[in-house]
């Protein structure tokens, strides 16, 4: 009886250690490389884009704005140079992953927030 116990003990113990591993795997982080022009999550590469584009820009711009909202009036002004713009048309030219749009970003009609730390569920 007592074996029990402790053999429960410690596989409660165990299943709680590898649980706080897992959270802490599960953390990921964008980075992008301005000398490559290169969007890396985890150090894996995501996309490639060319200096001067407008995913070049828009990528820079959200890097310096990270955790606020950006509207659809900032991207027309400081990243398009006064061209309307859809923000799901904007996401979805920059080729990345639908993951990393889901994880990384908040989008709304009218604005979006990109967020470069996100916890996978």
């Amino acid at each position: 009886m007592i074996v029990m116990l402790i053999f429960f003990c410690v596989m409660t113990v165990v299943s709680y250690i590898y649980l706080l591993i897992s959270f802490d795997e599960k953390e990921q982080q964008l980075h992008f490389d301005d000398k490559t022009k290169t969007l890396f999550c985890d150090g894996k590469k995501v996309i490639s884009v060319r200096d001067g584009s407008g995913n070049y820009r828009f990528i820079k711009y959200i890097f310096q704005h990270t955790d606020r909202p950006i509207s659809v009036a900032d991207l027309e002004a400081n990243v398009f140079f006064g061209q309307n713009v859809n923000i799901v048309k904007v996401l979805s030219n920059t080729h990345l992953p639908k993951e990393i749009i889901n994880t990384f970003f908040s989008v709304s009609k009218d604005s979006l927030t990109f967020k470069n730390k996100a916890f996978l569920k």
